[in-house]
Formats: structure tokens, C-alpha cells, sequence
């Protein structure tokens, strides 16, 4: 068998490597959507505790007797109270700045609040980035607010580190759990492929099976995918072997064919017309080669699975119609008695052929009866056509079967009749056998092989 070509592709290898590309870009999108999403939920987090200490702030921010803004009530509540850590407040009226005790009267440094109208009406907060002059990057909520006639501007922020920590710290778990679901998702996938392909290596091993002579044909397939593959499959197997059943047996007739007339020249041949024994040794030599090949032609059929199928009653009618006319005038009685449905496994013009030959010469010689009965034996076909004639002695019964080998020169004919039938039974594995009748006449068993599943024992 050819050994695979490098540039063949395999089924599993292919289903494996685009299961692959798809499982990784689909963690892949995940793993964004899930990262986005909560920086989206630590973000909001953020906001309102931001958005938490500018209402506060607001609500506690009053103006003293010299006009200056001033708080109600300390808000440097944690975070807040805790110097340069990021969380900041600052008021900021445009003249004074109130701060918290962690800017460390420092101020924010950040663009001017984000004003439209819905943030004006409202008194929504905005988001921004701002600093606190080197110390790091914050991220910061603004609010402009009129109190008491005043329009002062709210500033809170968070460092930028409240934003990405919580992310990188879930981003630590996230990362080995999405490889750790890659992993079984491949792992499931290569079990998927595996399982999957699992009937196609089945009617592999099926198909090897059958090269090996163990198998006739591939089973019933289950799968409904394969199920056609199956069945074009066997129908080509069949489709074959009807083609090389007809092959083998037009080369055993033509070989048989050439017997008939080899051995009549055989016969022929004597003293008188071929002195030196030439002609003679040449047509022995002939012989010999189509004996062999007739020999060979009967063991291949007999190894053979047979596709022919006859339907023994319907040949049987044809020759009877036939040869009772050709002997008309004798009025033989034709009596059958064939199990129904009996079917053997052979060519029907051979089936023919052989029968035609038995019956015709049980015409010849019966008194007034002639009766074919058939009955299946086991994997044969036991057909038996007995007449009421004069017989043949018994130490005759084995020479008639020779070719050439007549025991009544008067009768017409030509002593092939009674070889062909046993050398086409031969050739299909069956054989021919004579007996004597058990009140007279002759009585020839010819066995044939059964067209197997058609007919019950």
C-alpha cells in the first residue's frame, strides 16, 4: 500500500487545528468583554464614592460672616484623611479653595468641569484625569453647584491605581482560568474529533477486513452520515464481483467450449490419419492447457462468493417446453417436483445447459416416464432425473461420463452431453453422479450450490 503523501491533510488534524483557532479566539473575546466589564463595574464603584463626597460637600458648605466659604462639619472621612493617597476634595469658588487634610494644601490640578446643559440643570458630576502637581495621576469627578449665590466648583478624585488595581488584581485569576478552560476545551475537542471520526476508522478496519477475505461486505452503518458511503460501497462490491463472476465464467466456457471439439478431434486421430503422432501430441498438449485452466476456473469459483442466482422451477418449465416438443412423437410423460422457491447459484445458461442435457437424454432413452425432482441439502441443491428405460450397467456408469463415451451407437448423438454437464457442475463446486433406477432405467443426481439466504432449509 502507498505510503501517505506529506501534502495530504488530515480530517482530525484539520478539525483540531480550526477547533483550536476558534476556542482561543473566543477565550480571547471573552476574556476583553469580561476585562472591560469590570473596569466598567470598579469604575461606577469609584463614581459613587466619589459622586458620594461632592454631595456631601456640598450640602456642608456654608459662608461665614466675612464672606468666606467654609464646611459645617468636617468630611475628611477615610480615604480622605489619608495624606497623599490620591483621595482628594477641593472647593473652589474662584477666589478660595477649600481642600482635604490629605492634599496637604495642595491643590488639584484639573481642566476646567465639562458643562452642558443636562450637567448644568442637573448638577451632575463629570469625569476627567487630573494631577496633584507630580505626585501621580488621578482620576476625578467635578460638579458646579450654586449655593447660597455662589457658583463653586466640587472637585473629588481617586488615583488612578483605585481604577486599574482591582482589574489587575482579578486579571491575576482571570488569565490561569481562561487558559485553564482552553486546555479543557481542547482536551474536549480532541475527545469530539476522536469520538467523531471514530466510524470512519470502524469502516476503515471493515473495508481492510474485506481486502483480507473476512468480510463480504461492510455492515449495516449507523451513523446517518456514513450510511450512504456504506451502501454505495457495497453496491460497488457487488457491482464487481458480478463483473468478475462473468469474466471467470466466460473464460471456463470458452474454455469448456474448445474441450468439446479437442476432444472429438482427440477421437478423431488415429494410426491411419496421423501416422507420426504429431497432430495427436499437439491436441493432447491442447488438452492438457484447457484442463488446466478448467481446473483453475473451478477452484476460483468455488472459493468464490457466487452472485449468480436460477430460479431452478423456471428453467426447468423452459427446457421441458422445448424438449417435449423436440420428441413429440414419442409422448413422454414429464413429472416435477421442485421445492418451492429453490433457488441454486449459477449461470442460468449454464443451469441450462446442464439440465437441458440430462433431460434431453432421459427423453431419449425413456420407455414412457421421466421425473425430476429437487430438493435443497444443507448449502446444495439436490436434483435428481430418473427415466424408465433400459439403464446402464453399472460397470458403465463412470465411463459414460467420459467425453465421446456413447453406449448406444445407434441413438443419436454424440457423447458430449452427459461430460458437460459433470464438468459445469464441477466448475460451480457441484458434481454429477449416475445410479441405477431401483426398478429400471437410470436415475443422474446432479448437485448444485444454493443461491444462500434465498430459499429455507
Amino acid at each position: 500500500m502507498k505510503a501517505p503523501s506529506l501534502k495530504q491533510k488530515s480530517i482530525a488534524g484539520r478539525l483540531l487545528m480550526f477547533s483550536g483557532f476558534f476556542v482561543t479566539l473566543a477565550l480571547l473575546v471573552a476574556a476583553i468583554v469580561l476585562w472591560l466589564a469590570l473596569k466598567t463595574v470598579v469604575r461606577e464603584q469609584v463614581d459613587q464614592r466619589l459622586d458620594t463626597q461632592i454631595n456631601a460637600l456640598a450640602a456642608a458648605v456654608t459662608r461665614d460672616a466675612q464672606g468666606r466659604i467654609t464646611l459645617s462639619a468636617p468630611l475628611d472621612a477615610p480615604p480622605f484623611d489619608r495624606p497623599s493617597s490620591g483621595w482628594y476634595w477641593q472647593i473652589d469658588d474662584g477666589q478660595q479653595r477649600l481642600t482635604s487634610r490629605s492634599l496637604m494644601n495642595g491643590t488639584i490640578d484639573a481642566p476646567p468641569p465639562r458643562q452642558d446643559l443636562r450637567h448644568v440643570l442637573m448638577g451632575m458630576p463629570t469625569s476627567g484625569r487630573g494631577g496633584d502637581h507630580g505626585r501621580g495621576p488621578l482620576y476625578l469627578r467635578q460638579a458646579v453647584r450654586s449655593i447660597d449665590g455662589m457658583t463653586l466648583t466640587i472637585t473629588a478624585t481617586a488615583p488612578m491605581i483605585a481604577l486599574v488595581g482591582p482589574t489587575l488584581r482579578a486579571l491575576f485569576w482571570l488569565v490561569p482560568c481562561m487558559l485553564l478552560l482552553g486546555l479543557v476545551l481542547m482536551a474536549g475537542t480532541l475527545w469530539q474529533i476522536r469520538f467523531g471520526l471514530r466510524p470512519l476508522k470502524s469502516m476503515a478496519a471493515n473495508i481492510d477486513a474485506i481486502n483480507r477475505g473476512e468480510r463480504a461486505r461492510l455492515p449495516d452503518e449507523t451513523t446517518a452520515e456514513l450510511a450512504p458511503l456504506s451502501l454505495k460501497t457495497n453496491a460497488l462490491l457487488a457491482a464487481n464481483e458480478e463483473r468478475l463472476a462473468a469474466t471467470r465464467m466466460q473464460f471456463a466456457n470458452l474454455a469448456h467450449g474448445l474441450k468439446t471439439p479437442v476432444a472429438s478431434l482427440l477421437l478423431a486421430l488415429d494410426e491411419k490419419n496421423d501416422p507420426q503422432g504429431a497432430l495427436r501430441s499437439l491436441a493432447a498438449r491442447i488438452d492438457n492447457r484447457i484442463k488446466h485452466h478448467l481446473a483453475a476456473a473451478r477452484r476460483v469459483m468455488a472459493s468464490s462468493d457466487n452472485v449468480a442466482s436460477t430460479d431452478l422451477a423456471a428453467s426447468v418449465a423452459d427446457l421441458h417446453r422445448a424438449i417435449s416438443q423436440i420428441h413429440a412423437e414419442r409422448n413422454i410423460a414429464f413429472d416435477t417436483d421442485i421445492a418451492k422457491g429453490l433457488r441454486v447459484a449459477c449461470d442460468e445458461s449454464d443451469v441450462e445447459e446442464m439440465l437441458g442435457n440430462l433431460i434431453d437424454n432421459a427423453f431419449k432413452w425413456a420407455a414412457s416416464h421421466v421425473t425430476l425432482r429437487a430438493r435443497r441439502d444443507g448449502p446444495t441443491a439436490r436434483i435428481t432425473i430418473e427415466d424408465d428405460g433400459p439403464g446402464i450397467p453399472p460397470d458403465r456408469l463412470d465411463a459414460v461420463l467420459l467425453p465421446g463415451v456413447r453406449e448406444d451407437e445407434h441413438v443419436p448423438g454424440n457423447g458430449f452431453g452427459l461430460s458437460i454437464a459433470s464438468e459445469l457442475a464441477g466448475l460451480y463446486g457441484g458434481s454429477l453422479a449416475l445410479e441405477a433406477n431401483r426398478t429400471k432405467g437410470l436415475r443422474c443426481v446432479l448437485c448444485l450450490p444454493v443461491a444462500m439466504g434465498l430459499v429455507p432449509a
